[in-house]
């Protein structure tokens, strides 16, 4: 049965007028979005940075966020120090209600994190708090090396024995001897460097290893660091021409998205920063040369390129970090006097790179040296951020923007405010940065970008004039033809206010298109109908794709009918209630048993009320695999449409055989009993099912054939080389620009 609840009703409401706006009202609003809400945004942003440096303020003093407003709740200052041994031990004990403990020492490790301390158990106490909540034992394990501590640290960690390993140096060896010694007793994959004075926020840790291990090129990952304030301290770090460190971010919000995409840097600091297990034994672990302290991670991170790795930023990695609260902030003084002693060491043994890849230095142009990515700027608009797992152009704009990123400074520009944070988070992770539609005039004065992409006809009738003007080759990414989908749908329903629509959409498409350098559309239909209006333009077809997946249970063992798909859509909904009416029943009175799955975002009321032991609606659902795998036939009774349809492409994808329309299969080369069944009237769509449900031969057929058809043609590998060669060629005059 439907649960309202999973989908907030505002939400429903707001996607279902979204898609019953006319043309007209669509472009006004765009009009309206790119002229004039930087005022009311910017506001907007004061009172959400508030708020965030209130939030993390209370993480790094031990508070439930939530109740960070109540006044009873605030700390008493200085709030480290009130905490005794008696108090460590007793929050420990807590804590380590856990069943896990170390890994056993024939149990591969993935991570080892190493903990370097010297004295203030307080501090310790805090950052072993927040990572034995946030770190899986199984896999990870956590070396504390004692260097030299006279205070109370190794009776302490005496008591901790089976949850930490623990190092005691007899004689203080410095940050550099001290980290090199508990590397020494790693068995992980990963090393991943910590201060004792930090403490470490939820998701800190798995955001490092993800990194490292999508990417073998990748050798070195850093955190972002937050005062406990609430304010930036470094994200990612430059290295000037002098040699000199500077921390990028340095006081401004940790929300700005500006620090909030995963890039390639200069150096991170070690304070949280994960190196190659393998990468940092061939350069002998940190030069002594910087002992005790100072310069040893900038250089680590320099000898980690120097082998062809690269050193990346990880906003999604986050840490609260009480600088300075081990080695002080004065450089006249103490351990802190090192950084001035040891940046003439560190120039001397890094002259040529320094002089040769770094800029001079220059803060009022920071953001140009704290991205290492050299490729050309394409700036990416659409109507929101990409929602993969809600409907399928979500995740075709999704692998375009993966596929520039891949080999260029991808900036992408959503149209709508954000309603899941989440997915902004995912493309943040995944190096790609974002913005508010409120800054895209101040990017486009700032930056050189060499090519702009404008998804949908409204976003690109708004913004097009804009990128023109600032001389940027554009490329309409109309997904699919909107006209021919309309006119579709006015062929079905009759509906003289669709037909009116159709004729503007039309209109509005073929001077988009004649009006760009490159359209890019999702089937060959959807070319061939823009090429009669714009024959002088370059089309390409970039459909959706997709990856190949694990093919589930045998036809034995699977039972059940399947839709998934975005009921908002309306060629979605209607196809469902037009299957619920008039092919369903037939279905059943040579079937009785068989149900249908009903999984999708925005079920209208209509379909709702079709609920039963035999029609199960769901809603949206997190994760569908668990009905890709087990039911037995997939239903696509789409009556108009345009472009390829990504439900049914996902379908296939998974060896779940298909039933669709002739415009459900339209664009993608599929044969009727071969690779799907295709049928376009209730009584023949019916038969289909009732076939291939009952037919073990026919079932496994269709399978494979649909399985290996996807695989040759809408494959990553096969689509990624027209989407980066197409930008090529659009941008051939620019001798800067090279793609893959």
């Amino acid at each position: 049965m439907c649960r309202p609840s999973r989908v907030p009703q505002l939400k429903r409401m707001k996607e279902k007028i979204r898609q019953r706006l006319p043309l007209s009202f669509k472009l006004l609003i765009k009009r309206l979005l790119v002229g004039s809400v930087a005022a009311p945004m910017r506001l907007g942003a004061r009172v959400v940075r508030f708020a965030e440096r209130v939030y993390l303020s209370a993480i790094a003093h031990g508070l439930d966020p939530h109740r960070v407003w109540d006044v009873k709740a605030a700390p008493r200052p200085p709030f480290v120090q009130q905490y005794g041994v008696a108090d460590f031990l007793l929050l420990m004990n807590a804590i380590a209600g856990r069943k896990d403990g170390l890994p056993a020492p024939d149990r591969p490790i993935r991570t080892s994190i190493i903990l370097l301390c010297y004295n203030k158990i307080e501090l310790t106490f805090q950052c072993l708090r927040s990572l034995l909540r946030e770190v899986d034992l199984s896999a990870t394990e956590i070396i504390v090396v004692n260097n030299a501590s006279t205070d109370e640290t190794e009776r302490v960690l005496s008591h901790l024995d089976g949850y930490i390993r623990i190092v005691n140096i007899d004689v203080n060896a410095g940050c550099v001897g001290g980290n090199n010694e508990g590397a020494r007793h790693a068995r992980g994959k990963y090393l991943v460097f910590l201060n004792n004075d930090t403490v470490v926020l939820p998701g800190w840790l798995e955001p490092l290893v993800e990194t490292a291990e999508g990417d073998p090129s990748v050798g070195a990952v850093g955190s972002m660091f937050i005062y406990p304030d609430g304010t930036l301290q470094e994200a990612g770090a430059i290295v000037w021409q002098t040699g000199e460190a500077y921390h990028y971010g340095w006081g401004k919000s940790p929300e700005d998205r500006r620090f909030n995409f995963a890039r390639e840097v200069d150096y991170c600091t070690s304070a949280s920063l994960l190196v190659r297990k393998d990468l940092f034994d061939r350069l002998g672990g940190f030069d002594p040369i910087y002992a005790p302290i100072s310069y040893e991670d900038v250089d680590i991170c320099f000898g980690v390129r120097s082998l062809g790795h690269k050193v990346v930023y990880q906003p999604c990695s986050r840490i609260i970090h009480f600088e300075g609260a081990t080695v002080g902030k004065d450089t006249r003084f103490g351990l802190k006097r090192y950084q001035v002693i040891n940046r003439p060491r560190f120039y001397e043994k890094w002259r040529d790179v320094l002089e040769r890849e770094h800029y001079a230095q220059d803060q009022t142009d920071d953001e140009r040296a704290a991205n290492r990515g050299r490729g050309p700027r394409i700036i990416v608009f659409d109507e929101r951020i990409p929602t993969p797992d809600r409907d399928a152009g979500s995740a075709r704009m999704l692998f375009i923007l993966r596929t520039l990123a891949a080999w260029s400074r991808v900036l992408f520009v959503p149209m709508n405010r954000p309603e899941w944070p989440e997915y902004e988070r995912r493309l943040w992770r995944e190096g790609i940065e974002t913005a508010s539609v409120a800054d895209y005039p101040r990017l486009l004065r700032a930056r050189k970008f060499y090519a702009g992409v404008v998804s949908r006809p409204s976003v690109a009738a708004a913004l097009m004039p804009a990128l023109r003007r600032a001389g940027v080759r554009v490329v309409f990414d109309m997904v699919d033809a909107h006209c021919l989908r309309l006119e579709r749908e006015h062929a079905v329903t009759n509906d003289p206010n669709i037909a009116a629509e159709a004729a503007r959409y039309r209109k509005l498409e073929t001077k988009l298109a004649r009006q760009s350098d490159l359209v890019w559309c999702n089937s060959t239909e959807d070319r061939r109908a823009m090429a009669e209006v714009a024959p002088a333009v370059r089309i390409e077809v970039i459909p959706t794709i997709h990856e190949l997946q694990a093919r589930g249970l045998s036809f034995a063992d699977r039972a059940h009918l399947l839709f998934i798909g975005n009921l908002a859509h309306r060629p979605n909904s209607d196809g469902v209630l037009h299957f619920l009416r008039e092919v369903l029943p037939l279905v059943r009175q040579r079937l009785p048993e068989v149900a249908l799955d009903i999984v999708g975002d925005n079920p209208s009321a209509e379909i709702v009320a079709y609920s039963s032991a035999h029609v199960r609606v769901h809603g949206y659902v997190p994760d569908v695999e668990p009905f890709w795998q087990s039911r037995r036939v997939f239903v696509a009774p789409l009556r108009y449409g345009a472009g390829v349809k990504g439900k049914v492409g996902e379908a296939l994808a998974h060896g779940l055989p298909c039933v669709t329309t002739s415009i459900g299969a339209e664009g993608m080369g599929l044969e009727h009993d071969e690779s799907a069944m295709i049928a376009d009237t209730p009584q023949a769509f019916a038969a289909a099912i009732v076939e291939l449900y009952t037919n073990n031969e026919l079932w496994q057929r269709l399978a494979d054939k649909g399985y290996a058809h996807l695989a040759a043609h809408f494959a990553p590998e096969t689509v990624a080389p027209v989407i980066n060669d197409s930008i090529k060629e659009l941008t051939r005059e620019h001798s800067s620009i090279s793609a893959p």
